[in-house]
């Protein structure tokens, strides 16, 4: 029409009219007059028109008494204003010889714009082909089509702004232990002796008496007497500290008992700050996507295959989906990679007042091996996000602090549970682990200098 193809910054002059029973012709006269443009009218423009325009601008008054009234305007190349009947132009778009002409496309892709065309194309006849070797779009039409198709691809295939995306990652880790424990050792120097915390001494000649170094018992042999009265005993010796850093050792002898007493204690803080600072540039409306990390296999076992296999086995006799080896069907084994580590997908979109639109999606991810035969398991921290942002404005897209507390106390049943003096026969285990997650995104338009 000729109000789409008037600039919109360019407002075309108004017009206030009237027609009584005017002949359509010298209506296009008058519209001629005003304008100062060429208005042609076909053979088969005739009849009256009558119509009141009160202050519009003149293109869109043309266009609304001519479809009214049955007829199309179309601007020619030249600047001229054609103006048909609409039957006729039907007519003649059915018997006017095809043109084929190939449109390069600059900055979008074929494939994205050859949508848009296809709408525009005559019913029957028109074509339209993307060659993404030559990033170009082939069209086979008649000529008004391929005006509006010129028209449309000079609208779409236009420049668009690059971003640049930041994003920071800061995760931090801490970690506190803490442990505390006594472990008891009674030794009978003339019976009984467990040694399994530290070595002893038995009078193992029978002469009464015990001649160092020859009579030490090493650490981890026991020693049982089966003539008389004798009694040893252990406390906390299997749940000790381990690696502490304070160890006090104490023994008192009573007679012919000596009880030794190991006071361990462990103290550590663990600090891990990792963080990273991935970064891309995107177009416009594209999606982008960066990974610093690994790709970890992880192989997969199909039992359903051995069930299968054995199932056709038994049938058949011949074997079915699984492998045998022996006689056995034994389950087939693929291996699946998983990627980790630093991962950023976003999606930028520009506003006209230079807002930033981003669909965001940061991951940091590593595996760990599990305490069980399952393989892997996967530490992931994720945020997914879509945020509106100015130009160069930093924003914080995800933020998480978990924090897990651990008490394991083990001891001396009944004495460990006494009031006051409960904590001298027990080991006591606390840890404390804290988890924080920052993800910051800062996105700027790449400007040309």
């Amino acid at each position: 029409t000729m109000a789409a193809r008037t600039p919109p910054q360019q407002e075309a002059r108004r017009i206030s009219v009237e027609f009584n029973e005017m002949p359509v012709r010298e209506v296009l006269f008058t519209f001629s007059d005003f304008s100062g443009r060429s208005i042609v009218a076909g053979s088969s423009v005739e009849g009256n028109i009558s119509a009141k325009v009160d202050n519009a601008p003149w293109p869109d008054a043309l266009d609304v008494i001519l479809s009214t009234n049955g007829f199309v305007a179309t601007e020619l190349p030249n600047g001229i204003i054609r103006v048909d009947d609409i039957d006729a132009v039907s007519e003649q778009a059915q018997v006017e010889p095809l043109v084929t002409e190939a449109y390069r496309v600059n900055y979008a892709t074929a494939d994205d714009i050859v949508g848009a065309i296809e709408g525009l194309l005559s019913p029957g006849r028109g074509t339209a082909n993307a060659s993404p070797a030559t990033n170009s779009i082939v069209v086979s039409d008649i000529g008004a089509v391929h005006r509006e198709v010129d028209r449309i691809i000079e609208q779409l295939d236009v420049r668009t702004p690059q971003v640049q995306i930041k994003a920071k990652i800061v995760f931090v880790n801490r970690t506190e232990l803490n442990d505390l424990g006594i472990v008891y050792d009674l030794k009978d120097s003339r019976g009984n002796q467990l040694n399994q915390v530290a070595p002893g001494a038995s009078d193992l000649d029978g002469n009464g008496q015990i001649d160092l170094p020859d009579e030490v018992v090493q650490q981890g042999s026991n020693v049982v007497s089966l003539g008389g009265n004798s009694v040893a005993a252990l406390g906390n010796a299997t749940n000790r500290v381990p690696s502490p850093t304070l160890t006090l050792l104490s023994s008192l002898i009573v007679g012919r008992h000596t009880l030794v007493s190991f006071i361990e204690a462990l103290e550590s803080v663990n600090l891990s700050d990792i963080q990273a600072e991935p970064s891309v540039t995107v177009r416009d409306n594209r999606p982008a996507r960066i990974q610093v990390g690994e790709r970890t296999p992880l192989r997969v076992l199909d039992a359903s295959s051995a069930q299968a296999g054995a199932a056709g086995g038994a049938g058949g006799g011949a074997g079915g989906g699984g492998a045998q080896q022996g006689g056995a069907t034994i389950p087939q084994a693929t291996v699946q990679i998983e990627e980790t580590g630093i991962i950023l997908e976003a999606t930028p979109h520009v506003t006209d007042d230079n807002h930033i639109l981003l669909e965001l999606n940061a991951e940091r991810s590593a595996p760990q091996l599990a305490n069980s035969d399952v393989g892997f398991i996967f530490n992931t921290q994720n945020a997914q996000s879509e945020v509106l942002v100015r130009d160069g404005e930093t924003v914080v897209i995800g933020g998480l602090t978990v924090t897990e507390r651990e008490e394991v106390r083990s001891g001396i049943p009944f004495l460990m549970n006494l009031p006051l003096v409960g904590g001298l026969f027990r080991t006591t285990r606390e840890s404390q682990l804290q988890r924080d997650l920052i993800i910051l995104v800062t996105p700027t338009i790449v400007r040309e200098n």
